[in-house]
This record gives structure tokens, sequence and C-alpha cells, in this order.
């Protein structure tokens, strides 16, 4: 990928775990893609192409995101296996910071997180995440980002390199 498409997560990738858990295809099915309901324009049929092989590409209707945001999302379905050039990443960018724009989300609060925000937003391992997770449960909340040291198999590190993107509250 491009550096000028790689942004740093921002907390728009809050929105992104939204729109995984209400796209994603648990089954692993494959989903015919389709640019149904999606702004006939530039980029229409790559974005339907690209986003449509594992859900249904129009989902993107209900979301708006900034740029980074977009850009986030589309960084963390590479991650799960969505596969496009980089040109074609470039025009679904594009497509979709076009025409699904929003303003920007608040920092993710780890001590309301989904896992799969924790894995987008602090860029966790899905173990890591889990383990932050189950230790909130089992401990209550984290009164400082710092207490997430005694998470254990956290790598404390991608939390403390993202403290722009996370709070404790």
């Amino acid at each position: 990928m491009t550096h000028s498409i790689r942004v740093a997560l921002t907390s728009s990738a809050l929105a992104l775990a939204t729109v995984v858990a209400l796209v994603a295809n648990p089954a692993g099915q494959t989903v015919q893609p389709s640019g149904e309901g999606l702004p006939d324009a530039p980029g229409k049929d790559v974005t339907a192409r690209m986003c449509g092989l594992c859900h249904e590409a129009r989902r993107a209707a209900s979301v708006r995101l900034t740029y980074e945001g977009w850009s986030a999302v589309i960084e963390g379905m590479i991650k799960r296996g969505a596969k496009g050039t980089d040109e074609e990443v470039a025009v679904v960018l594009d497509y979709l910071s076009t025409h699904f724009l929003g303003e920007a989300s608040q920092p993710v609060n780890v001590n309301t997180a989904l896992q799969i925000d924790l894995e987008l937003v602090a860029g966790l391992l899905r173990r890591e995440a889990a383990a932050v997770v189950a230790y909130r449960e089992k401990n209550g909340p984290f009164k400082t980002l710092d207490d997430m040291k005694k998470v254990p198999g956290l790598d404390f590190k991608k939390i403390d390199g993202k403290r722009d993107f996370i709070v404790a509250m």
C-alpha cells in the first residue's frame, strides 16, 4: 500500500468496528459483489468488487467517516483478507471518503471498547485484545492507561504509542 494511503489509525476506527460487526460474514460464505445502494460515480464498481466479496458493499451507506477513518477501515479490511492493487485501494478510498464523509470520532475508551475496537485502534493482536477485555471484566475498569501494564500477554508499547486515540475513563 502506498504511503499516502497508510495513515495512522484514528479513533474513527471505532466506526470501523461497528461496520465490521454489522457486515462481517462469520460463516465465511462468498457474497456476490453488488453495487446496489451505492451512489453512481467513478469508483463504484471497484468498491463493490473489492468490498463486496465479504459483505454487502452498500453497508457503507450507513457509515460516515473522515478520509483518515476510511483509510483505517480499508487498511483493516486488507489485514482481514480484502484484495486490491494500490490503485484500486486508492480508488475505493476516494470513493468512500467522497460519498460517505463524516466527522472524526472520539477516542476509544478501553473500559467500554469491544475487542475489535482494541485490535483496530491500538493495533493489538486478537489474543491481546481478548486479554484486555477479560482482564477488565475480571478486575474492573482501568483508571489510567498505565493500568493496562498489568494485563498478561499485552504488549503495552502498542497502547503507549496510541495514547492520542485511546482513553481510560
